[in-house]
């Protein structure tokens, strides 16, 4: 970038600017970094440089656009991303592009079926072009059997608790090449499906595990306020269970994090930090509070497309009348139900 101003604008300049537009979102600058980002799209433009489409791609559309608009208005142009690295030869950044498109699928909470057909199918082309990039691999095997797990009805889902040998044999690979990305996207991927199974416990040790594991990376993942999000529900079910104040804490800090998040990603967070309001109310007894916070909550999920967590806020809800003997409990868990359904999670129904 010092370059560029110095000396003006070549085909790299767009690579440098794009890098520092990822760069700034480490430090919540979300706005900044969108409007640098956009600029070494246009720049890419200007120059031409289409060998470096798929790079820039993989980062604004991948890490930085999607703090400030919809997950899923990036997800054409991560595929194309993957298309035009296959085609320039920079199959690692294609590759990097459909990690990115999946993992931005299933944030935005797209039908588990169509999301599995994608799954298979780019794990097919990984192997064809024997591209095993670690943390793409990573991506492509833990969200499987995620998919797996959800569609088929299965008395104890694999993924968590190391049952799934794929994923043991997996972890242990990782560990020993020292690959912290991918133990984090592991451990993240089965926090999410042990909380959604009510597996509390064991959601919170693969926090841990994962917490532990980024303690060597310079930045973390945080998947547009999905990490944070889920973290908070679990902190706060633990703090629910175990009523001890380090669970409130950590769910009052993963709050505020959404609320932060909330000030430039509507349309990703705002239901999330509602939710976490709820469960918030609820723990506190603060009953009116509660039920406007998930009405909110289940309205904005709903409005903004995420079935998924749409789905979740039923089951709270429904679980919070049912302890307070409201009769609304029925109606929460039907819904919930159905929405399972619509995501594809035929299992947690």
């Amino acid at each position: 970038v010092k370059l560029t101003l110095r000396h003006g604008i070549c085909k790299e300049s767009c690579l440098g600017i794009s890098s520092f537009s990822f760069a700034l979102c480490q430090f919540y600058d979300f706005e900044a970094a969108d409007r640098i980002g956009r600029l070494s799209v246009l720049l890419l433009e200007k120059c031409k440089a289409e060998e470096y489409r798929s790079y820039i791609y993989l980062l604004y559309y991948g890490n930085v656009r999607c703090w400030n608009v919809h997950v899923e208005q990036s997800l054409e142009k991560l595929l194309h991303g993957y298309h035009v690295g296959m085609q320039t030869g920079t199959i690692e950044n294609a590759m990097n592009n459909a990690s990115c498109f999946l993992m931005s699928s299933f944030v935005c909470g797209q039908n588990l079926v169509e999301l599995k057909r994608e799954i298979d199918w780019f794990r097919k082309k990984m192997i064809e072009y024997k591209r095993t990039i670690a943390h793409v691999g990573s991506v492509i095997l833990t969200l499987g059997v995620f998919v797996s797990n959800m569609l088929i009805s299965n008395d104890c889902p694999s993924l968590i608790g190391g049952q799934n040998i794929e994923i043991k044999r997996f972890l242990e690979q990782a560990t020993e090449k020292n690959d912290t990305i991918a133990i984090c996207h592991a451990y993240m991927v089965g926090c999410i499906e042990a909380y959604i199974f009510g597996e509390y416990e064991l959601a919170l040790n693969m926090i841990m595990k994962r917490q532990e594991a980024e303690k060597a990376l310079t930045r973390k993942s945080l998947y547009f306020g999905m990490v944070d999000f889920y973290d908070g529900l679990v902190y706060l079910a633990m703090a629910r269970k175990s009523n001890d104040i380090k669970w409130k804490l950590e769910a009052g800090r993963a709050l505020s994090k959404l609320e932060l998040f909330v000030k430039t990603g509507k349309d990703n967070c705002e239901h999330k930090l509602l939710l976490l309001q709820a469960e918030t109310n609820s723990l506190m007894e603060e009953n009116d509070d509660a039920f406007s916070y998930y009405e909110s909550a289940i309205i904005v999920a709903g409005k903004n497309g995420y079935i998924h967590e749409q789905a979740i806020a039923n089951e709270r809800a429904g679980d919070f009348s049912l302890q307070k003997g409201d009769p609304r409990a029925s109606g929460y868990y039907g819904n919930a139900n159905i929405l399972y359904l619509q995501w594809g999670a035929q299992c947690k129904a």
